[in-house]
């Protein structure tokens, strides 16, 4: 009995045993399907929620019944869409910053979504054309605030380098869950 096996042995050996149940490659037409947006994909459900998106009316000055805080600027109107529920909100811009073709973004909800959001698919629909701009993931923070820092287009980030926290934003949001 030869109990000297060499380490490249027993690797080659974890190899084939990987290998053999691993399972099939998919096929290119289901890895096309999976790299593309959720919108192309379900073109229906996005003109639903952009249609009721574009619906949502914001409150903003003087005569707001509830103060807000200072620091932060105009209210973006928002979707929650769920698994079993989809819910108007808005949020607030905490932090914005495009440089070099990033967006680095920060916002609050207006009305805290739970704690079990840890994430949201964050779809940002154009306020004119109403098409989708861009789209990225962000975490959950503290005190119910949602950051991303993502890769966007050079048209996008030249159109939005001069954007403040302050201005009012040229996008509405659609927050998906997982």
């Amino acid at each position: 009995m030869n109990t000297e096996t060499s380490i490249e042995q027993l690797l080659r050996w974890r190899l084939a045993q990987a290998e053999a149940d691993a399972p099939p490659a998919p096929r290119a037409a289901r890895l096309l399907a999976l790299s593309r947006p959720w919108w192309e994909s379900w073109p229906e459900q996005f003109q639903s929620l952009v249609e009721r998106l574009g619906k949502i009316q914001i409150a903003f000055g003087h005569a707001m019944a509830e103060p807000q805080p200072a620091r932060v600027g105009h209210p973006v109107p928002a979707l929650l869409v769920r698994p079993v529920e989809t819910v108007e909100t808005s949020v607030r811009v905490l932090y914005l910053d495009v440089r070099d073709g990033r967006l680095r973004f920060r916002f609050q909800s207006e009305k805290p979504f739970g704690s079990e959001q840890k994430s949201l698919d964050v779809t940002f629909v154009c306020e004119k054309s109403q098409s989708p701009i861009a789209t990225a993931q962000a975490s959950l923070s503290v005190d119910n605030e949602y950051r991303l820092d993502a890769v966007i287009s050079e048209q996008l980030s030249r159109a939005w380098e001069q954007l403040r926290v302050t201005d009012r934003m040229p996008f509405r949001l659609i927050l998906r869950t997982e």
